[in-house]
């Protein structure tokens, strides 16, 4: 069986790796096991001085344990961690930095996720110059494993009550209703419903990310923190990650840019709002894969077709960037897209047809012009030049959502009321 590879980063600096603890006394906590502080592990790739050394294995230890839980909480196949713990990554363990004052970044996985899920994608951008921290949420990830050994598995409260959203009677009228019928449904998924608690918690981990990085008090990363310009910060995520992302950014002013990489928000903060940073939406076509389902046929635009700005103007602010990406599933966009398309279709819905190098350069290229554009200031004319070279990817239209705003006199700025 041939050993799973994706291309090396294209950028001019080398790649280090390294893993770092963050612990946080300070945000109000969800699990028993966080009453005395909520350990937080992190891992975060950044340019380097040397293009020798040993890459490090994708998982090394007994990390592949950690990873098997993802395949008890979500039905994928054990033999993918298998195909997985034997990519050999671009990243040398342990380089020294290449200087000081790189743009900070700052990551957050999806849901029974793990912390090297987007490895491609953490290489690429280190390898241009950011300094990328991925979070990983203990209870909430599929597995942790601290850097002195400890492990820990996912808490099964949030595991069924993450998989339960869908079985909710309202959910079906959220994606097959009417617009009127899917914003009036859209409260029985925010704040202290279903997933919310854990969604402020996740945006708590990355702030408590954000305050230990200015304070230098990541234990074991070596100075790293140091290294970065937290006056440049950008948060990220996939899925669930994704919308604590969305909803850091909005909370926290310390963030100047985000990208939520598929995810649905969970949060009120920023439902008829406008977020207070630019922002790109990357999107999967969640039509195609519900049908894929056994859905009814999807009406809904988007996940997140009420968030980000005011309904009457939703899909007109021009610092948020609302794009989708055809043939592509939601699990494509974690590093699962390395397995073959042919076993990828008969797992994922609506998966296997995207092309694994093809779907990782994609998500780079996005990712890195968009933060290069809001972040640096650079003049990159994004997302222009990313569509013409993807055109799989396309504009999401909420023009529905703006004639259905503006033919109500008064809109509710609270839906249901």
């Amino acid at each position: 069986m041939a050993a799973l590879t994706y291309a090396a980063p294209s950028g001019p600096y080398p790649v280090g790796v390294r893993d770092g603890e963050v612990l946080d006394t300070t945000y109000p906590t969800l699990r028993p096991q966080d009453a005395g502080g909520r350990r937080l592990m992190v891992r975060v790739w950044y340019p380097a001085l040397t293009d020798g050394g040993t890459f490090r294995p994708y998982l090394v230890d007994d990390e592949a344990r950690s990873l098997r839980w993802l395949t008890e909480a979500t039905g994928t196949p054990e033999e993918w961690v298998d195909r997985l713990a034997d990519v050999r990554t671009h990243s040398v363990a342990g380089a020294k930095p290449a200087g000081r004052g790189f743009p900070t970044l700052v990551y957050s996985h999806g849901a029974v996720g793990w912390v090297s899920q987007n490895t491609p994608l953490m290489e690429h951008l280190a390898s241009h110059g950011y300094i990328v921290w991925s979070v990983a949420h203990p209870g909430e990830a599929c597995g942790v494993r601290y850097p002195n050994g400890d492990t820990v598995r996912y808490d099964d409260a949030f595991n069924e009550t993450f998989l339960g959203t869908v079985a909710d009677p309202h959910y079906l009228d959220r994606i097959t209703g009417d617009v009127a019928t899917r914003f009036a449904q859209t409260p029985a998924f925010l704040d202290e419903h279903t997933m919310g608690p854990w969604s402020q918690r996740w945006v708590d981990d990355m702030r408590a990310v954000i305050d230990a990085l200015e304070a230098g008090a990541v234990a074991g990363a070596g100075g790293l923190a140091e290294a970065g310009d937290t006056s440049r910060m950008g948060v990220f995520g996939m899925s669930f990650g994704a919308a604590a992302a969305a909803s850091t950014a909005q909370q926290d002013h310390r963030v100047k840019a985000v990208v939520n990489l598929d995810g649905g928000q969970f949060l009120s903060d920023l439902l008829d709002t406008d977020i207070r940073v630019p922002l790109l939406h990357l999107a999967t076509d969640m039509r195609v894969q519900l049908e894929a389902m056994g859905f009814p046929p999807v009406t809904a635009i988007d996940a997140n077709e009420f968030f980000f700005e005011p309904l009457r103007t939703a899909g007109t602010r021009g610092d948020v960037h609302r794009l989708r990406m055809t043939d592509v599933s939601h699990l494509e966009l974690t590093d699962l897209v390395l397995i073959p398309a042919h076993d990828r279709a008969t797992v994922l819905p609506g998966g296997g047809k995207a092309e694994a190098q093809r779907t990782i350069d994609l998500v780079n290229a996005f990712i890195r012009a968009y933060f290069d554009a809001a972040l640096l200031g650079i003049d990159n004319r994004f997302p222009q030049p990313q569509m013409a070279e993807f055109p799989e990817v396309v504009p999401i239209d909420l023009a529905p959502v703006r004639t259905w705003a503006l033919a109500n006199t008064n809109p509710p700025t609270h839906p249901g009321t």
